[in-house]
């Protein structure tokens, strides 16, 4: 992977630049322009948009980033963290997240990943109290500025979820005016433009989400609907029962 003053150099020389109209350009000496080529010191980095936008390419490709590797990169990491998340692992991750997040800056995907594993730290009070600006913030920034429309839905959706944890009911009921109905999502509507096999695979799968989504519901009727013990035992008695049923018939792990 070529190294940044070496593409910078390279750029200046085929845009026909002298160091010192480069340096005018952004802003600041010659001296700076020579230190950023010989790899003795890095632009700042509010520059590097600039000269990604004098050279007509991306700041990643500026900095030497191969985007092939750094979506394999970024999505192992999403992966990794989101695990060790779903297992109540919380500080770690978002100790991950940030040093992703300086390698690559802005990305939705951590972005998304980090307010997540904010919103799970925050089932503690005191982290719940450190980290609210935070998930607030990231929730706005990804859906003010964000062009991936699952990124953008989750972070509503996290935020939703964060308001009512913390009593803003109303901040989260005008929230949810904007979210996307269960009917006219990707997974209810795919099921019609496959065909034969790939539609019967598809809608294995969707009952698979289906059966865990209505498990949970009956969980949490039980835990929060204010059941009596008897009526508990016989909810969790169903729950087992549907979701023997349903993992027999589709072969389900």
């Amino acid at each position: 992977m070529a190294k940044f003053n070496e593409i910078l150099k390279m750029w200046r020389k085929r845009k026909d630049l002298t160091q010192e109209q480069l340096a005018e350009y952004a802003g600041v000496s010659p001296q700076a322009v020579s230190r950023w080529e010989t790899g003795a010191t890095c632009p700042d980095i509010s520059v590097l948009p600039l000269l990604a936008e004098l050279f007509g390419i991306t700041v990643d490709e500026l900095l030497g980033v191969n985007e092939r590797e750094k979506r394999r990169e970024i999505n192992e990491i999403v992966a990794r963290e989101e695990a060790r998340i779903n297992r109540n692992i919380v500080e770690e991750p978002i100790r991950n997240l940030r040093e992703a997040l300086n390698r690559y800056p802005n990305n939705d995907r951590l972005l998304c990943c980090l307010m997540y594993a904010l919103y799970a730290a925050s089932e503690d009070e005191k982290a719940c109290r450190e980290y609210d600006g935070e998930i607030i913030s990231i929730a706005d920034r990804i859906r003010q500025y964000s062009l991936d429309d699952d990124c953008r839905n989750e972070a509503r959706r996290l935020l939703f979820r964060h308001y009512c944890d913390t009593g803003r009911k109303a901040e989260a009921l005008r929230l949810a005016d904007g979210m996307a109905g269960i009917n006219t999502c990707l997974e209810r509507n795919l099921y019609w433009a496959l065909e034969e096999k790939d539609r019967a695979e598809f809608l294995k799968e969707r009952i698979r989400d289906d059966m865990n989504e209505l498990l949970w519901d009956i969980w949490a009727y039980s835990v929060h609907g204010g059941q009596e013990e008897e009526r508990k035992a016989e909810l969790e008695l169903a729950r087992t029962r549907i979701e023997n049923t349903v993992k027999k018939l589709f072969c389900f792990d």
